[in-house]
């Protein structure tokens, strides 16, 4: 079994974590989300006499990219928060290339009914669709993801069922539908606690869920 850098197995055949290099992963996190490079940071590395995880004296900047998108850091090494600030950044940044420098011909736009509808009550910004490792779909304020809990203290996660499950008895419908969504809702204002407070277009039915 191949695991990632910073994991060993030990004498009882359990996966553990080695804190040495468990360290040197926060440092190539942190130092992304500072704004570094993917080349910055292989740089940095090397100045540091830190090798690969073959041994080499310099890292490349695809397993560095690698590093930075494995879900199993996730708690074990790396904080949930922060983990998904990553995911965030590195979407802002495929708009240009990392490897060449240039400008891609695609770009992100997200096609579900929900975007943009969700709303952090604490810190006013859009909720962002995120799915998580296990599959699971749940909505998170994209101020929190991107920026930590210093920007935004106590927004909660949504998962995308329970938002669903809101619409539909706001709407007295026994199923989901796209198109009402569109006609009917304005917007839907995430609570501290998780209440999600639904406005209709032309009225307010405040409901909490």
């Amino acid at each position: 079994m191949k695991l990632p850098y910073g994991f060993y197995l030990n004498s009882d055949g359990v996966v553990s974590i080695n804190e040495e290099k468990a360290n040197i992963v926060r440092l190539i996190y942190r130092q992304y989300l500072s704004g570094m490079s993917l080349g910055g940071i292989a740089d940095l590395l090397y100045s540091e006499h830190i090798p690969s995880p073959k041994g080499k004296e310099r890292w490349t900047q695809a397993v560095i990219s690698g590093i930075l998108s494995n879900s199993k850091y996730i708690d074990a090494v790396i904080p949930f928060d922060d983990f998904f600030a990553v995911q965030f950044e590195k979407g802002k940044r495929s708009l240009n290339d990392e490897y060449t420098g240039k400008r891609k011909a695609t770009r992100y736009s997200s096609q579900n009914v929900l975007s943009g509808l969700l709303v952090c009550e604490e810190c006013g910004c859009n909720y962002r669709r995120i799915t998580r490792p296990s599959g699971e779909v749940v909505w998170r304020c994209a101020n929190r993801v991107e920026h930590g809990k210093q920007f935004c203290k106590s927004s909660p996660t949504i998962t995308e069922q329970e938002v669903i499950t809101a619409i539909c008895r706001t709407l007295r419908t026994a199923e989901f539908d796209d198109q009402k969504v569109r006609n009917q809702i304005e917007k839907i204002v995430v609570g501290e606690r998780g209440t999600l407070n639904i406005e209709i277009r032309h009225q307010i039915m405040a409901q909490s869920f």
